[in-house]
């Protein structure tokens, strides 16, 4: 009898700790029977973990995200960082009990308004989730923006929209800030900037002469504008462009036309034409006369300095330009 008894007690431990093997992994150093029993007083412990314990999330494909005992494989798999979660937007829509704070799903761009659209207004997108659902404001140069200070500010959800944008008041940079009981979170800087492109002056332009073979330098002397301009120069009349090549340069900088040793083909009407890159709006100056004096002087009148820059030779190189 007690033969028999042994062997069945055995038997018995040897069942448990097979089934124990095959549901537990030991740690490394830790024999697979302790393992075990480890698992086993873990189990009982029900109070640490099983009265306090809620489910807070559940997806076929994530899991349970549950704070409950750990498996010896894979403990860190049951954790999910708000990070995580925002990365799911099953997530978000199955089970929206996981509390965190405020993660941006997005962040306000850089916009340019052509102030001549027919769309008189400018939306400031920014979306975050979080929950308790965050509350949003905006700021201007750092500084809080009052919804109720002008008439033109709505909010709608994180959206701010300005109607009737006006330069002096609206441009600037743009964060928007998110709040809940987790904390807050400030988006990036989006830039508010107009598009417009101003007409040359009226005024007429006196001629430039300069003597054969000298160089000169026709000023553009462009109107306001915003943001950049491509500057290019008509010959004589339009469409006719003035071709860049060894002896001509237009700075794209200033809009000013260089000519290297002028020659009686250069003779002419010159009219610097500026573009709007966002609008693409143009407009053109009005003309400036150059022609060829045999006097031996190299400059026209002193009242031409407003124009032109003469008397000297001009070496285009590389898209550069040298006087000497």
């Amino acid at each position: 009898f007690c033969t028999s008894w042994r062997v069945n007690l055995k038997l018995t431990h040897f069942l448990l700790l097979f089934c124990f093997t095959e549901y537990s992994e030991a740690p490394p150093g830790l024999p697979t029977s302790q393992a075990a029993l480890l698992r086993i007083k873990k189990s009982s412990s029900s109070s640490l973990f099983g009265s306090k314990a809620r489910q807070r999330y559940s997806s076929p494909s994530l899991g349970t995200l549950s704070v409950s005992s750990p498996s010896w494989r894979g403990a860190a798999q049951h954790y999910y960082s708000p990070i995580s979660l925002y990365h799911s937007s099953d997530a978000f829509k199955q089970d929206e009990s996981v509390d965190y704070g405020p993660v941006f799903v997005q962040e306000p761009d850089d916009i340019i308004f052509p102030t001549d659209s027919d769309e008189k207004k400018v939306a400031l997108n920014c979306e975050v989730r979080g929950n308790p659902v965050p509350s949003y404001r905006w700021l201007r140069n750092g500084t809080e923006i009052d919804l109720e200070s002008d008439y033109r500010y709505s909010l709608i959800d994180g959206t701010f929209i300005i109607n009737n944008p006006n330069e002096a008041k609206d441009s600037g940079h743009y964060q928007c800030l998110a709040t809940n009981t987790f904390g807050s979170i400030l988006s990036r800087e989006a830039t508010l900037q107009f598009a417009y492109l101003g007409n040359f002056s009226g005024r007429t332009r006196s001629a430039v002469s300069v003597r054969e073979g000298q160089g000169v330098v026709l000023m553009c002397s462009p109107p306001p504008h915003s943001p950049e301009i491509i500057y290019s120069w008509v010959f004589n009349e339009f469409p006719s462009f003035v071709a860049e090549d060894s002896r001509r340069f237009i700075s794209q900088e200033t809009g000013n036309l260089y000519i290297s040793k002028v020659q009686t083909s250069d003779v002419g009407s010159y009219i610097c034409l500026v573009k709007n890159t966002v609008t693409n709006a143009r407009v053109l100056s009005p003309p400036t006369p150059l022609t060829l004096r045999n006097d031996g002087k190299l400059c026209g009148p002193e009242e031409n300095g407003h124009n032109t820059h003469c008397g000297f030779m001009i070496t285009i190189l590389k898209g550069a330009t040298q006087s000497h």
